[in-house]
């Protein structure tokens, strides 16, 4: 290493000087990682990147073709990568992420050597399986499909809607993954490639109604692509009354948080009275019982000579019942103190 220090110490010399153009010359240069520094007699320092070598690909996507061979001016043999049609489960009891192996003629694609497949001119190589209407697949094992139909995948459906222990609606899938297709261009293959990677398998959740009576969740709506649940209706006894609602009105905009939970109206007795005339009992079971003010009386009415012409009988606070309906009480306070007629 030179510096100037070492330069300057003690009287020059024709070999310090030799030193002190080398330095000014910057021929001592600390090269970073990744650069390489040569020194050339002719053009001086010569300074420049080392080249990044690129890691090879160890092996092959998954369905990618991995040899080709001409069976006929129409038709060719391909050898494919092996891959996987990958199903993750969300029941707390399954194995939460299962590999299927797709095969070949019956054979897995990772069986040595590898099994082949032909295929034509203007065919489409699919991977091919099933589920049932929970979205699960069936097929024991996926498999390579030829057709030269651009074939489409039917979606499974989940049952919805139905309360426990119904198996109604939902559709199982039929599934078809386009791998590449074959068309032949001056007398050579040519190969369109859809897909290079394992397939994720996706399916829908399911909703279900426990329980009997009304059902909130009402189905799958395949053709919009959503769950529909039933709304809450207010009912009303008549257009403009404010009285008779059981569901409590939003507040301000539905979508507020606010109104997350959904409230109802509650029946209560008066409260400004120690001994209302009607009572509200709620036994803690579901059952509200409304009565009266325990108030049992008969009222008697009586003619002159003392004789009954009619009552009025009351349970709980309610008439119960009425002997005689038309009643002369013209000549009678209420009180009943015999005034009036029959004291004239």
């Amino acid at each position: 290493m030179i510096d100037l220090n070492s330069i300057f110490q003690g009287r020059l010399t024709d070999y310090k000087w030799k030193q002190l153009g080398e330095y000014l010359k910057g021929r001592n240069i600390l090269a970073g990682k990744g650069i390489r520094v040569e020194n050339s007699s002719s053009v001086g320092t010569l300074i420049s990147a080392l080249p990044v070598e690129e890691i090879a690909q160890t092996e092959a996507p998954p369905f990618s073709v991995r040899r080709i061979r001409e069976v006929s001016s129409t038709s060719y043999a391909f050898e494919l990568q092996e891959g996987w049609v990958i199903e993750r489960k969300t029941a707390a009891s399954a194995n939460s992420i299962q590999f299927h192996e797709v095969s070949i003629g019956g054979q897995p694609m990772s069986t040595k050597p590898r099994p082949e497949i032909t295929v034509q001119q203007n065919e489409f190589v699919y991977v091919a399986y099933q589920t049932n209407a929970e979205g699960l697949v069936t097929t024991s094992t996926p498999s390579i499909y030829i057709s030269s139909d651009d074939k489409s995948s039917q979606h499974h459906q989940p049952p919805s809607g139905q309360s426990s222990g119904g198996a109604a609606y939902g559709t199982g899938g039929n599934y078809f993954i386009k791998l590449f297709k074959l068309t032949i261009e001056d007398g050579g293959p040519k190969i369109t490639v859809y897909q290079q990677s394992d397939i994720e398998h996706t399916r829908l959740p399911t909703f279900q109604n426990v329980g009997g009576e009304r059902y909130i969740h009402k189905q799958w709506n395949g053709t919009d692509d959503r769950y529909d649940f039933r709304t809450l209706k207010q009912f009303e006894l008549s257009s403009g009354t404010t009285y008779g609602k059981v569901i409590v009105d939003a507040q301000g905009n539905e979508f507020d948080a606010a109104n997350d939970a959904i409230k109802f109206s509650a029946i209560a007795q008066r409260a400004d009275s120690d001994d209302p005339q009607v009572k509200v009992d709620d036994n803690g079971g579901g059952t509200i019982t409304i009565t009266g003010n325990d108030v049992d009386r008969v009222i008697e009415f009586k003619d002159c000579d003392n004789v009954p012409v009619g009552k009025l009988e009351f349970k709980d606070g309610l008439l119960l019942a009425a002997s005689q309906t038309d009643v002369d009480t013209s000549g009678f306070p209420h009180t009943g103190v015999s005034v009036g007629k029959c004291g004239s």
